[in-house]
């Protein structure tokens, strides 16, 4: 504690904290997932049988095999100005050991996908997509690796206001940035973990935990962006969603590896051109 008050003052800390959460706040979206109603074929949900249009070629692996629903949104239940308007936003991934995840390349779309439909047809039904022989997760076979969703369930879905938090690798550059404004003397050696004593540290880190549509992410082992220029062209979260542990059923209804949690990354210009091509997909855990 005697080297943090020597690096700042609690009464400068306070300050740069402050300024920095000024400075970052932005809408997100934060999403909740709703026991009391089973979640209808066009609900956003996570988990479950997906909306297809048939017309359309189904999302699959590199061995061709269907991937299974992690998530949709029907953007219709919406106002946002960074998404469309109306339609259907999905995130598919491979029924395998790392659930789609290529972590060499995390933007290479052969174990996962991210799909927008710009209608909905409200003519197709549950009934239609068991026939087309779309998988879900809750009939996974026993021998297969399944899904982080532990069944099928709906969400709701609040517009907010979220900072920035310290697993976003530009944290410690916006934060000497702000000190350095404030006319507060800087020592570029020192990292987050010098500057913070572990309360705050743990706060600012966990604060961004949860399932999200924009903001700010959350990781466990760290931002995987910070060593990889190439990887911070994704420079927009586009969703994230955490692991969750259900009180009452001593369980997990959400688990990524040993409690852990899932981002997706998308280019602000590609989100503005609605082109989901492009999206980097990584997930950690403990």
């Amino acid at each position: 504690m005697e080297e943090i008050e020597e690096i700042y003052t609690k009464e400068q800390l306070d300050a740069i904290l402050k300024k920095l959460e000024e400075q970052t706040k932005k809408e997100a979206f934060r999403i909740v997932i709703n026991k009391k109603r089973k979640p209808e074929l066009y609900d956003s949900k996570f988990g479950g049988v997906p909306y297809w249009d048939k017309k359309l070629e189904y999302p699959t692996d590199s061995d061709g095999n269907k991937m299974i629903l992690l998530a949709q949104i029907n953007l219709n239940e919406l106002e946002s100005d960074e998404l469309p308007q109306t339609g259907m936003l999905q995130f598919f991934i491979a029924n395998d050991e790392m659930y789609g995840c290529d972590f060499d390349e995390p933007d290479k779309q052969n174990g996962f996908r991210v799909i927008y439909h710009e209608t909905i047809d409200k003519n197709i039904t549950r009934e239609d997509m068991l026939e087309f022989g779309i998988p879900s997760n809750e009939d996974m076979e026993e021998d297969s690796y399944g899904s982080p969703v532990d069944g099928e369930f709906a969400v709701d879905i609040k517009k907010t206001k979220i900072s920035i938090s310290t697993e976003d690798y530009q944290f410690s550059k916006l934060f000497s940035k702000i000190a350095k404004e404030l006319n507060f003397s800087v020592e570029d050696e020192y990292d987050m973990y010098d500057i913070l004593d572990e309360d705050l540290y743990e706060e600012l880190s966990e604060k961004n935990s949860g399932h999200w549509l924009f903001g700010y992410p959350y990781f466990t082992q760290g931002d995987p962006r910070e060593f990889g220029e190439k990887l911070q062209y994704y420079d927009t979260l586009l969703f994230q969603m955490d692991s969750e542990w259900v009180e009452e059923a001593s369980d997990y209804e959400i688990l990524w590896g040993d409690v852990g949690v899932a981002n997706f990354f998308i280019n602000k210009e590609d989100l503005k051109k609605k082109d989901f091509s492009r999206v980097m997909y990584t997930w950690d855990c403990c």
